[in-house]
């Protein structure tokens, strides 16, 4: 009998040519990167995975698992984010310079359309495609939080010689496997914000390596 093999699937929200995607594949103990690239919007980049995983579906019966986005999944409506000053913390906390840490972890009203905008489209469409779990990931704090736990080593293989896009779409994945194993060291954020207001029916999750 075949092993089973899933699907993982990490998405980078950009402009034109810059919307970062990534199709993994997972044994349960292992992630592999699967196929990766670069499309326009939304509806493009999701026509493309589903492309991707419906024809590897003929060949068995491989499920996508869950799904990551770099971008917002929820807001607050008192204000700036709880979460975001959790991971800020985190960082400061793990050594990233303290003069980087509000850049690198903005405000969502700071962030650019096409990732506020296109990461709601995109988890919508991902529900009405997959009906799969979702978190919200961050791929800059994360890479510098697994070297802090020294886990890095883990994450390198996958997003080698990556563009900058694919990668942090390859990061995602590995977010949403994360949370998908519920992997030691990791936790769900989300709990933690007061006031979220979701922009579309589907549970989103937070999952960021942060004991």
């Amino acid at each position: 009998m075949p092993e089973q093999i899933d699907f993982v699937l990490g998405f980078a929200p950009g402009g034109k040519d810059r919307f970062g995607w990534s199709v993994c594949k997972t044994d349960g103990d292992r992630l592999w990167r699967f196929e990766t690239g670069l499309t326009n919007d939304a509806q493009e980049t999701i026509d493309r995975v589903k492309r991707t995983t419906d024809y590897h579906q003929q060949e068995g019966n491989p499920r996508v698992l869950a799904a990551g986005i770099d971008a917002p999944m929820f807001w607050s409506n008192r204000g700036n984010r709880a979460v975001d000053e959790m991971v800020r913390k985190a960082l400061k906390n793990s050594g990233f310079p303290s003069w980087k840490v509000g850049g690198t972890v903005q405000a969502v009203n700071g962030l650019r359309g096409a990732c506020s905008v296109q990461g709601v489209l995109l988890g919508k469409y991902l529900h009405q495609t997959y009906n799969v779990q979702i978190t919200e990931a961050h791929p800059t704090a994360l890479l510098h939080l697994l070297a802090a736990l020294g886990q890095a080593g883990e994450i390198e293989p996958l997003i080698a010689g990556l563009e900058a896009h694919q990668r942090d779409a390859t990061l995602a994945a590995f977010a949403a496997w994360s949370m998908h194993k519920q992997s030691a060291g990791w936790r769900d954020l989300y709990p933690e914000e007061s006031y979220p207001v979701q922009p579309f029916n589907t549970p989103v999750t937070y999952w960021m390596p942060i004991p």
